[in-house]
């Protein structure tokens, strides 16, 4: 990918004008346009051109500002994935937060707009997919105008050759072609995947202290967290937090735990560690444990990890 650079409220409005996208910085109380230079995030950011009427967007941020996107009426097909971070939907009135390993499709016309709150603090790695007309015709056909907005959960060998495939460097042409066939597996999965419920409820009252949970699990990984001692963090009883942490982040807070672990074992291994050291620093006391969980989570062994990464 390219390399990391700062990417200002006048950058956002720049990929406004051109993907017709709407961008508001709710932290910014004067007009955007009086602060061009705000930073927003720090990061790298990939335009494609993959073929008639099919573009990917590819973006691995570090998000320093919160902003809102909504859509402006354009006749697409837009498909976001998310790697890694959470987003906040708003489907033509439709709400639920998009987490890591998910993706969403839908159809956006003048009826149908996304809007999305992006918050801070937080790493956020995303694909999008856009079709307009001719490549919607050429790979959905006829009966992609009837498409419903759905969201559903990356297979985990998708996810996988999504996040080496976004970071491999190569020729022009190699990288080219390989971006081609992993959105064509994109949209593939898309149009065959089980929808999960595109409907969530509001923001909850708790939404605050959810937030002081999440970035308690963020920060401290490697905690002897428990369900319990996290819902006396939280002032709440263990069962609200259940049910309101996956209601807002679309997972138990000890498997939103386990996948935090997991990615940091994965870090781990890319850097170099062996299987052990990566399994004892990220919080697991049995490696066996920790490759079982590598596995069913990443598709692929942490040895196997390594030996690509080598």
């Amino acid at each position: 990918m390219t390399v990391s650079r700062r990417y200002t409220i006048n950058h956002f409005l720049d990929y406004g004008r051109r993907y017709c996208i709407d961008y508001r910085f709710p932290d910014v109380n004067a007009a955007p346009t009086y602060l061009p230079h705000a930073a927003v995030a720090i990061g790298r950011v990939e335009e494609h051109d993959l073929m008639d009427g099919m573009g990917l967007f590819i973006s691995d941020l570090d998000i320093k500002r919160p902003y809102r996107s909504c859509s402006q009426g354009s006749e697409t097909l837009l498909i976001v994935v998310l790697l890694e971070g959470r987003v906040h939907f708003d489907i033509s009135g439709q709400r639920r937060w998009l987490t890591e390993g998910e993706a969403c499709c839908l159809r956006l016309t003048e009826e149908q707009t996304l809007s999305a709150l992006h918050p801070a603090n937080q790493r956020l790695r995303t694909l999008c997919l856009s079709l307009q007309k001719p490549a919607i015709n050429s790979w959905c056909g006829a009966s992609s105008a009837k498409t419903m907005s759905h969201t559903w959960r990356l297979s985990a060998g998708l996810r996988l050759a999504l996040e080496e495939g976004c970071d491999r460097v190569g020729s022009e042409l190699a990288q080219r072609t390989q971006l081609q066939g992993l959105a064509l597996q994109v949209l593939a999965q898309s149009m065959s995947a089980q929808p999960q419920q595109c409907i969530a409820p509001p923001l909850c009252a708790y939404q605050e202290r959810l937030e002081q949970v999440r970035r308690w699990l963020d920060e401290e990984p490697l905690l002897n967290h428990s369900l319990a001692r996290l819902a006396e963090h939280a002032a709440m009883s263990p069962s609200t937090l259940l049910r309101h942490f996956k209601l807002a982040y679309g997972l138990a807070p000890i498997d939103y735990l386990r996948k935090r672990r997991l990615a940091l074992a994965k870090e781990l291994l890319m850097r170099g560690h062996s299987v052990q050291q990566a399994a004892h620093l990220s919080g697991y006391r049995h490696a066996s444990n920790f490759i079982t969980a590598f596995r069913k989570l990443y598709g692929i062994s942490p040895g196997g990890l390594c030996h690509q990464a080598g």
